[in-house]
Formats: C-alpha cells, sequence, structure tokens
C-alpha cells in the first residue's frame, strides 16, 4: 500500500470516528458550565485528558495487535476483509439498535452545575463518555489496522497514528480552541450548535453507523 493509499483508506474512517454528538456534547458541557471562562477551561483540559487517555489505550492495544497481524500486501487481503467485515456488520447493527431506541434512553450527558467542578471530576466524565463510544471505537479500529499493518517506514506510520488520534479527538479539543480563539461568539455559536446537535443527536448516530457499515462492507468485499 502507498502512502497515498494509506491516507486515502483511512481518514474517512478518522473523521467517522469524530462524528460523536456524545463525546461533543459532554465537552460542551464543561464550557458551558458555571464558574467563568477559566474555571470552565479547567473542566475542558480535564474532560481533554480523560478521552485521551481513552484514545491513547485504543491506540496501544490497536497498534500491539496489528503488529502481531501479517503486513498489508498487494491483491486480496483476507486479514483486513475480515477485520471490515465484521466491523460492517457491528455497526448496521448499532444503526438498528440506535433507531429503535427511545430518545429518553440515550447516554446522557452529566451536567455541570457550579464551578466548583474541578479536573478530576472532568477527567473522569472524559474518560467515561469516551470509553463508552463504541461507534468511535468499531471505526478507529478498522483505521489502526491500516495504519498498524501498511508497510510505510515507522516515521510515515507515527505520523499517520497521530492524525488518526487527533482526528479521533477533534470535538474534544477543538471546541475549547474555538472558545479561545473567538471569546463571547465562539461561546454563542458553541451553544447553538450544541443545542442542533442535541436535538438531531439519534439521527446523527444512526447515519454515521449506517453509512461507515455500508464503506466498510464495500471495502471488505473487494479486499476478497
Amino acid at each position: 500500500m502507498s502512502d497515498a493509499e494509506l491516507w486515502q483508506r483511512m481518514l474517512p474512517l478518522a473523521t467517522g470516528a469524530a462524528v460523536s454528538p456524545l463525546v461533543l456534547l459532554g465537552q460542551l458541557a464543561q464550557l458551558s458550565g458555571a464558574g467563568g471562562r477559566l474555571v470552565s477551561l479547567r473542566r475542558s483540559l480535564g474532560y481533554l485528558l480523560g478521552a485521551l487517555a481513552v484514545v491513547v489505550i485504543w491506540t496501544l492495544a490497536a497498534g500491539w495487535i496489528a503488529h502481531r497481524l501479517p503486513s498489508r500486501q498487494p491483491g486480496a487481503d483476507p486479514v483486513a476483509a475480515a477485520v471490515q467485515l465484521l466491523l460492517a456488520l457491528a455497526l448496521a447493527a448499532l444503526a438498528l439498535q440506535t433507531l429503535r431506541r427511545p430518545l429518553a434512553a440515550a447516554t446522557p450527558v452529566p451536567p455541570c452545575r457550579d464551578g466548583t467542578t474541578g479536573l478530576g471530576a472532568a477527567l473522569l466524565q472524559g474518560l467515561g463518555l469516551m470509553a463508552v463510544n463504541v461507534t468511535s471505537l468499531v471505526l478507529f479500529l478498522p483505521a489502526a489496522q491500516l495504519v498498524g499493518r501498511s508497510a510505510q517506514p515507522w516515521s510515515e506510520r507515527l505520523a499517520a497514528w497521530l492524525a488518526l488520534d487527533l482526528i479521533t479527538l477533534l470535538p474534544v479539543w477543538l471546541p475549547p480552541l474555538l472558545l479561545l480563539l473567538s471569546g463571547p461568539v465562539g461561546a454563542r455559536l458553541l451553544d447553538r450548535f450544541g443545542r442542533w446537535v442535541s436535538r438531531h443527536r439519534r439521527a446523527i448516530d444512526a447515519a454515521v453507523a449506517a453509512g461507515f457499515a455500508l464503506l466498510l462492507a464495500v471495502r471488505g468485499l473487494q479486499d476478497l
């Protein structure tokens, strides 16, 4: 697999892993809680560290597994096909479960009601919400096997790993960055966007799961 093909196949999966209403709303809750801007950013940092810890664990585990699988070769790739087809089935099941689930049954986002919420509590929320974010994990795994099993030099694989992790964590680090750069205007935009995501959360989850289930199924069949 060439370097260009690796990025071409990995980036869509990483982008799908980043589309997580639950994780995004969790970060917006940290930023919109009481206590002033500095306290909100402190909570946001704790939340970021918690989510980062989960993604680092995913990366280490996926890299360890990929290192023990045969390297990807030109032509048919039964390993990649099996991984992608199994995960496509998992995503299809998740999409159906999401559509059948009542709106009230969705995983709640813990609110931040007072300014005393510290770094530790936010860190635990980041850990918890990222850990239960199954759709992102299911999309992270095939992207990880692409990077881990590629025959690219270590420097190029490291760059791909870093890009995969950063894109997966996009809903965690981008909101506080926007808030820092744009101030009150950014806060209002994030609030409106958060309300929209909250209203359409189930549809977004189902669309992401169904769309990427189809993508993985097509890729899996092509790799047979």
